[in-house]
């Protein structure tokens, strides 16, 4: 019989309920379903040591700010610096001002203390010099303005049209559907989302030259952000980890009248809810293979979480850290063209996503699938054999990277039997069968499978033959 084994991550308060984790695999629905492993990565460049604290595309090339350095880096790994700024710590936001020819060409970042503008056409960073720009934590670009935050204010700024440098002092406007701190700013399809604590505003070019932006009649929602830096746009609509007057830890994604519709499970709510800090959450979204995946990491709790939009399922992200599974490595994401990079928040190495690898950085990654319970309400189960239905001939002799693991559960998933080792078999052994025999019987079996293989993996099911069944 064929069990429910494919897939997203359910581990809810109790084993017994959802004991299912899916960690470095994600659900792939087609002819027929599968798990499929997370891309590997590996490394571009290696020059800065600090801390990558956001990232941006401009005109053919990734910017990334590393420490308190602004570095170009083409997508053959070269990289430049291109000034330094003030701070050297925290997150920063970043928009440039579109595809531009002669003057103008700039990058505006905020680094929550101040602005910065760097001029593609001079190939220099400079340090906002207008007196009226004022501390900033968010920064977009939208119909022509650079928009920006002001800290701690329920005010955004808006500067001049297509130039960072220039800000009139009354070119504010103030969120007033409901007194709120702003949280962040979104820009997508020509309208800006004004996030505040606990409310949402939708913000539109009204084309008046002494108000541009106007708010959006019903653009308005009680439903506000609980981390700056998770605001995304995503799938053509906008997401966010949510918070309002009645608490917060939801994952939201805007729905049709600008109202917010919950994506997160019950389960993933319920781990969010045991996390000591969520406000420093922050998260980043990129198409690969035809799937559009919401990653959202927690650095306080140690974990990254991804949702995708085609499947509507959760599954955890996670690399080795000090032997301990952990959050990704990944602090900062840009696309280039069809190339992900990615920046460190340990070391400042920036990374190549590789679909076609199955290791990062040349390290291994663990892939990790948890079954729900799997029992018979009349009458205990006895397992005869477990077979893993899956790509098989995939290693390389030379290498010790065949090895997959089984576990198992008889007690809904509070204890786990040893580990017990099987081979997914070397290239062109297609043959090959990955078979456990004789696990014994039990009422609320859970299995687990586990692999650190440096090849992609790809998992169609899982068969168990009960005892008296035929071959």
């Amino acid at each position: 019989m064929k069990l429910p084994f494919l897939g997203g991550a359910y581990e809810g308060r109790s084993s017994n309920v959802s004991p299912e984790t899916c960690i470095n695999l994600f659900y792939e629905p087609g002819q027929a379903d599968s798990l499929v492993s997370t891309p590997g990565a590996s490394t571009l460049n290696s020059t800065y040591s600090e801390v990558v604290r956001g990232g941006i595309e401009y005109n053919g090339k990734a910017y990334f700010v590393i420490g308190d350095t602004l570095v170009e880096c083409t997508t053959g790994g070269t990289v430049t610096s291109r000034g330094t700024l003030s701070t050297s710590a925290g997150r920063v936001s970043m928009a440039h001002n579109g595809v531009r020819t002669g003057a103008n060409q700039q990058i505006m970042i905020v680094d929550g203390t101040t602005g910065y503008i760097y001029d593609n056409t001079t190939s220099t960073l400079t340090e906002i010099a207008d007196s009226d720009m004022v501390s900033a934590d968010t920064v977009v670009f939208v119909d022509g303005y650079f928009v920006f935050s002001q800290t701690g204010s329920d005010r955004f700024w808006i500067t001049s049209l297509y130039d960072g440098t220039a800000i009139d002092p009354s070119d504010f406007v103030t969120a007033e559907g409901d007194p709120d701190e702003i949280q962040s700013l979104v820009a997508d399809q020509r309208q800006l989302f004004v996030f505040g604590k606990k409310t949402l505003e939708v913000f539109y070019n009204s084309g008046d030259a002494d108000q541009v932006f106007k708010a959006f009649q019903g653009g308005h929602s009680q439903t506000g952000c609980a981390a700056a830096f998770s605001a995304c746009r995503f799938d053509n609509s906008v997401i966010w980890l949510s918070q309002n007057e009645r608490g917060n830890g939801q994952v939201v994604r805007l729905g049709d009248g600008f109202q917010p519709v919950v994506v997160s499970t019950p389960e993933v709510n319920y781990q969010i809810s045991t996390y000591t800090n969520i406000s420093d959450a922050f998260g980043y979204v990129y198409q690969d293979e035809g799937h559009e995946f919401y990653v959202l990491t927690f650095p306080t709790a140690n974990v990254t979480w991804a949702y995708d939009a085609l499947t509507k399922q959760w599954h955890q992200r996670a690399h080795i850290i000090n032997d301990v599974v952990s959050r990704e490595r990944y602090n900062a994401h840009v696309c280039v063209g069809n190339t992900h990079l990615f920046g460190d928040y340990l070391d400042g190495t920036i990374y190549k996503m590789d679909p076609t690898l199955g290791t990062f950085a040349g390290s291994r990654i663990l892939r990790e699938r948890r079954s729900a319970i799997i029992s018979d309400e009349e009458k205990r189960l006895r397992i005869s054999s477990l077979q893993l239905d899956m790509q098989v001939g995939v290693g390389d002799s030379n290498a010790d990277d065949t090895s997959i693991w089984l576990s198992y559960s008889k007690d809904g998933g509070h204890t786990f039997s040893n580990e017990i080792e099987k081979s997914i078999g070397n290239i062109g052994d297609y043959a090959r069968r990955v078979i456990w025999r004789r696990l014994g019987s039990g009422r609320n079996w859970v299995f687990r499978i586990r692999t650190w293989s440096p090849h992609r993996i790809v998992i169609k099911g899982l068969i168990a033959r009960a005892h008296g069944e035929p071959q």
